[in-house]
């Protein structure tokens, strides 16, 4: 997993959550676990195209995705790559 990625997501996620949402880990699931939801999923995807430079098409919102914070970060860094 790229550390980078994940700090930044986790960084962002922490300060963007709602309160109570616990601590933030890899596994931490995004949707279930009340970290995001519909609209924190476009608020997240803009800054990440603002802050990391990626380019978020219509297809890349698939729940695969969304999952987890690891598999957020795996997409990142696949995209990044890209």
């Amino acid at each position: 997993m790229n550390d980078d990625n994940f700090i930044l997501i986790r960084d962002y996620l922490a300060s963007n959550a709602p309160q109570g949402t616990g601590e933030i880990t890899p596994e931490s699931r995004l949707l279930d676990s009340g970290l995001l939801d519909s609209l924190g999923i476009l608020s997240l995807m803009e800054f990440l195209g603002e802050k990391v430079g990626i380019a978020v098409e219509d297809d890349d919102f698939v729940p695969e995705h969304f999952e987890t914070v690891a598999s957020l970060v795996a997409f990142v860094t696949k995209k990044r790559a890209a």
